[in-house]
């Protein structure tokens, strides 16, 4: 075997050293293992896999949307529907309508006093209170359409996030509502409590996180890079969290200077009495929003972020994605953040500000509520299709990848295959299974365990293409391995080149030296040389034939040349050996050897007129071991040497009045003729026709009528010239 190469990825591309070696297919990045079926297992941005938190259905809401979750005592659960109801979902996760409250969407639930429950209707600003009844009762109908959160106090009042426009009200216990603060925005899209009797809300569409004191001042604790923060979240330290989505619409152009917001003793006030016109225009200026969490196309494209603010108020982004929508934040029972994403379901857990763990790629497309769950772990509400999950607190009991394909791009063997993991108690097993077409479900080998008993050596049939499969089991404690590395060693077999063309070139026309400029003689450009065979396109190392392209030859008398296509399927480097041999010759006669071009040119001149063929064999010894090169042969189609000029013969002239009349023939041995020519005393050379009109073949006569020169004396030239440009003169002397 020749040096190893390493591969630092599922690279398949070929060694530009050696074609036939060992290769190592190496997966330890977070990349490689995402482009392979993850299943139960929890994958890190900087590349471990660990068993993933357990992923259960509780319910199936038998609806498209879950917006909005209360979790309740004994284990049960209320989740507010895209439909206008509230379901109760028992510990036993039968979901059933508690209450149905007309036409439009729950996005809000808080628990009441004595163990009733809020329940906003958007777009309808209806805020209901359902006692232990199940009946629903109009609470408050409120002014803004939406409400987006509502938090409930001790003593029965609500907070209400609300949109169009975006305000946060307090509504007290027997229905009354008052403006607790504006925020000048189209929505207040989402709230939680801050520390020391404060709110956090976030806005749309300025993206901006406030905080929110008991006497209604807002102060702005950050204006994200996005347009909408759609969720928010708090540790007992005070940190928060907020997750920021979609793209900030430029700012329209001011037309006239706009009043600061009212302050908190005003906007208590507003409640009481009629609106005042300031307050007017700005409702007028604040454009009604389309309802999130129904996320446009925009705010898609532009991702999200996530951002942490430090209890002093500093601000830091600790998470971004290009593609993932956020809708729902939560902390688990270790502190640790957990973000649900839309439009492809996916839970991640921030780790650091530069790390983070894909936990569940979920078959619902979105996930757009949190809430606690009994035993520390986390309920979460799901859109398309509308269901309710449990996300642990415990681990699965075990996980597997299954790896993309290796293309090894030829019949291969393979070696031996290590990994590197933390068993923590657990266990990490490892399979593998090949095949000869890309699908894996046809027709591969079964999967087999890679033993540690046997080196570790994959026992999986030689063939092109290669997969495994690692499956993680957990500890008896529950504590879960961790892979960091699969390496497996291959080394595809040697395979002998293929010759796919062989073409003689013009006669008269050499092939530059390598470096060398063209001269500026009369040159050809010949095309690239036709694919003989279709061959697969695509794969992990397809081989580059040679001489794909056209090429521009020199003119030189004499000179002949060969070039040929092949390839080589292990994409091995190729050194030729060029043979000639004659008609009726026995044995094949060295022209060149060791060439590492796919083309040659040779003086003709040096060779007998004749037909001959070459024998073109290709060798991939540059890149093999001595004794290990495989070769392949292929003979040209017969061509012809001919550097012997025309015979012109019988020629005599005689003259007829002012006139002279030439007549003689031309005759070559092997070429066909290519024209014929007569001069007078010098003069400009003329054609000459044949007796024939056409001039096809090696014989032609010629009978030539010239105008008489003055004078008793006249030399008459004949040239002519074959089809090879050799060229033959005869003169004649007429008195």
């Amino acid at each position: 075997m020749k040096p190893i190469t390493v591969w630092t990825s599922a690279a398949f591309a070929v060694c530009a050293a050696y074609a036939v070696e060992t290769k190592l297919w190496k997966q330890s990045e977070a990349a490689d293992f995402e482009k392979g079926k993850i299943e139960r297992l929890a994958l890190s941005s900087d590349g471990r896999l660990a068993l993933a938190p357990a992923w259960k259905r509780v319910a199936d809401a038998e609806t498209s949307y879950v917006w909005a979750l209360l979790p309740l005592p004994g284990g049960a659960a209320l989740a507010g529907s895209g439909d206008g109801k509230v379901l109760r979902i028992d510990a036993q996760g039968k979901a059933a309508v508690a209450a149905d409250l007309g036409s439009g969407a729950v996005h809000a639930l808080a628990a009441a006093p004595g163990g009733a429950v809020y329940a906003a209707l958007s777009p309808e600003g209806k805020i209901f209170r359902i006692g232990a009844d199940g009946k629903p009762v109009l609470h408050a109908q409120i002014e803004p359409r939406y409400v987006w959160a509502l938090i409930a106090e001790p003593d029965g009042s609500l907070y209400a996030a609300t949109g169009d426009p975006g305000r946060v009200l307090r509504i007290a216990p027997g229905g009354a509502v008052s403006v607790f603060f504006d925020a000048g925005e189209s929505h207040v899209r989402s709230l939680i409590r801050g520390p020391q009797a404060t709110l956090i809300a976030g806005t749309e569409p300025g993206g901006v996180v406030l905080r929110i004191d008991a006497k209604g001042q807002g102060f702005v604790l950050h204006q994200t890079a996005k347009r909408e923060v759609t969720a928010l979240a708090s540790a007992a330290d005070g940190t928060v969290y907020a997750a920021a989505v979609g793209m900030r619409r430029p700012p329209a152009p001011a037309a006239a200077p706009q009043a600061p917001p009212p302050q908190p003793a005003q906007q208590q006030a507003a409640a009481q009495q009629p609106q005042q016109p300031q307050q007017q225009v700005q409702a007028q200026r604040a454009p009604a929003a389309a309802p999130p969490p129904a996320i446009g196309i925009a705010a898609q494209a532009a991702g999200s972020d996530i951002y942490r603010i430090a209890p002093d108020g500093e601000p830091r982004l600790i998470w971004s994605s290009n593609t993932a929508v956020v809708y729902a934040l939560a902390l688990d029972a270790q502190g640790a953040l957990i973000a649900g994403t839309g439009a492809e379901g996916v839970l991640y857990r921030i780790d650091t500000p530069s790390a983070y763990t894909t936990l569940v790629r979920a078959e619902p497309q979105q996930i757009t509520a949190f809430a606690a769950a009994p035993g520390g772990g986390l309920l979460a509400a799901t859109a398309n299709p509308g269901m309710v999950f449990r996300l642990g607190p415990e681990n699965e009991k075990s996980g597997s990848l299954e790896s993309e394909v290796l293309d090894a791009g030829a019949f291969t063997y393979w070696g031996r295959l290590r990994h590197e993991a933390e068993t923590n108690g657990g266990r990490v097993r490892i399979e593998t299974r090949s095949g000869n077409v890309e699908d894996p479900n046809r027709n591969w080998s079964a999967w087999q365990e890679v033993a540690a008993a046997s080196g570790e050596r994959i026992a999986s049939p030689p063939a092109r293409f290669l997969q495994f499969r690692a499956v993680l089991e957990a500890a008896p404690n529950g504590a879960s391995p961790q892979l960091k590395l699969v390496e497996a060693a291959y080394q595809p077999k040697n395979l002998a080149p293929v010759i796919e063309k062989i073409e003689i070139t013009p006669f008269n026309y050499r092939f530059p030296a390598a470096g060398a400029s063209l001269s500026a003689s009369k040159n050809i450009t010949l095309p690239g040389l036709g694919q003989a065979a279709q061959r697969r396109q695509g794969g992990a190392s397809q081989p580059a034939a040679t001489e794909s392209g056209s090429v521009t030859m020199n003119y030189e008398k004499g000179w002949i040349g060969v070039r040929w296509r092949a390839l080589d399927p292990n994409n091995d480097s190729m050194e030729a050996r060029i043979e000639i041999r004659g008609e009726g010759e026995r044995e094949w006669k060295l022209l060149k050897d060791e060439l590492r071009e796919s083309r040659y040119s040779w003086d003709s001149t040096a060779f007998a007129d004749g037909r001959y063929r070459l024998r073109i064999r290709l060798s991939d010894k540059p890149d093999n071991y001595p004794g290990r090169e495989l070769t392949a042969q292929m003979e040209s189609e017969d061509f012809l040497i001919d550097n012997t000029p025309p015979e012109i013969a019988e020629l005599s002239a005689r003259a007829e009045g002012n006139r002279i009349v030439a007549r003689f023939r031309v005759k070559d041995a092997l070429s066909a003729l290519q024209y014929a020519e007569v001069s007078v005393n010098g003069g400009d050379w003329m054609d000459a026709e044949p007796t024939t009109k056409i001039t096809d073949s090696p014989l032609h006569e010629y009978e030539v009528t010239l105008p008489k020169p003055a004078g008793s004396e006249f030399v008459i030239a004949v040239r002519a010239a074959d089809e090879r440009d050799n060229v033959a003169v005869r003169k004649v002397l007429l008195r």
